[in-house]
């Protein structure tokens, strides 16, 4: 069990928070937990550490590798162009050419002296622009630590390509292949498919013993009256303080919450907090998705994008009678955010249920 299992089955006991006491207590009677037991009073693994097959945690090892190399690189480009703001001021603050796999970024490559490993045509360009560089003007040269920051950039560079390419190597397995059809309907990147993949695979853990989502239903209270608009009336469908009966997915849920859209409740003194739950990067790849992908419309043409990009039509649509906007750019990406985990759920399923 986890910190997460731990703090869940805590607050389910109502033991306090916060407590050595109670979080031995809960540790201790987690495995005893009649919910946590097969009806033959065996333990029911569900809840336990589960078996992942040994592609999946090679996937998974090369994607942290992969994350960590971008964190390294922020700190270095950072004060490498602090540098190059006065050594070579007129590539200070222009991106990096990208060159065909197999080759350096073209401006850190020339910096560290690498200039036959990057494009013939980038080397060319830098060399003349650095020709007429203010720089030259004043006497002031490209310094060593310059072109070791340049040369730590250019070995980053090198091995996140060989990085990449096992990991393309390794989702071609045939394990992968249901997997890959459903993110090919998406147009996921390869980083963003890998990501999303280590999260959700086996995609069976998601679904309850029949193979089928978990359906449950549950009595809640309304906390606000409910009110439908038709033919120019309004109608009261329920009032506040009135209870109804309503529909838990409970696959669903959990599947978003370890792609990083679920919410938890987390005590905080004597009160509850609400905070977003599940994996940081996995919201961000969704999120970046939505601004690159489903924002722009450049998404391949299914029907799954297109109930994509109807959404988000019909989000942009809702305006007021003067004209005005009802929905915020951000209270829309985290619409869209949840719309394609949602879809994604619903693909996997097919897919699984077949």
């Amino acid at each position: 069990m986890g910190h997460v299992e731990l703090r869940r089955y805590r607050g389910g006991k109502n033991l306090p928070n916060k407590s050595d006491a109670a979080d031995a207590l809960a540790m201790a009677a987690y495995g005893h937990d009649p919910d946590h037991r097969l009806e033959t009073g065996e333990i029911n693994m569900r809840y336990f550490l589960m078996h992942r097959p040994e592609p999946i945690d090679e996937l998974r090892d090369l994607c942290q590798q992969l994350e960590h190399l971008n964190r390294v690189q922020s700190p270095i480009s950072n004060y490498g162009r602090q540098l190059l703001s006065w050594q070579f001021p007129e590539v200070a603050h222009t991106r990096s050419i990208s060159t065909k796999l197999g080759l350096l970024p073209a401006m850190w490559g020339w910096l560290a002296n690498r200039k036959s490993e990057i494009s013939p045509a980038g080397k060319t360009r830098l060399d003349n622009l650095y020709k007429k560089s203010i720089a030259r003007e004043y006497g002031i040269e490209i310094n060593p630590i310059l072109e070791l920051h340049a040369d730590w950039m250019c070995d980053i560079s090198l091995y996140e390509q060989r990085l990449e390419a096992r990991i393309k190597q390794m989702l071609t397995e045939t394990a992968f292949k249901p997997y890959m059809s459903v993110f090919d309907k998406f147009g996921f990147g390869l980083r963003v498919r890998s990501r999303l993949l280590t999260r959700i695979y086996p995609f069976e853990s998601f679904l309850g013993v029949n193979g089928k989502p978990v359906i449950e239903y549950e009595v809640r209270e309304v906390k606000k009256t409910e009110r439908d608009r038709k033919n120019g009336e309004t109608i009261v469908r329920r009032i506040a303080g009135e209870t109804k009966r309503i529909k838990r997915n409970r696959s669903r849920d959990i599947f978003k919450m370890r792609l990083g859209m679920g919410t938890v409740l987390e005590q905080s003194g004597d009160g509850l907090i609400e905070k977003a739950s599940g994996s940081l990067l996995c919201r961000i790849s969704v999120w970046q998705y939505v601004l690159t992908g489903v924002e722009t419309g450049r998404l391949p043409d299914n029907s799954t994008t297109q109930k994509l990009l109807d959404y988000r039509d019909s989000l942009k649509s809702n305006v007021s009678e003067q004209g005005e906007k009802l929905l915020a750019g951000k209270h829309i990406q985290g619409k869209l955010m949840s719309k394609v985990v949602n879809l994604l759920f619903d693909e996997l399923c097919k897919i699984h249920l077949v």
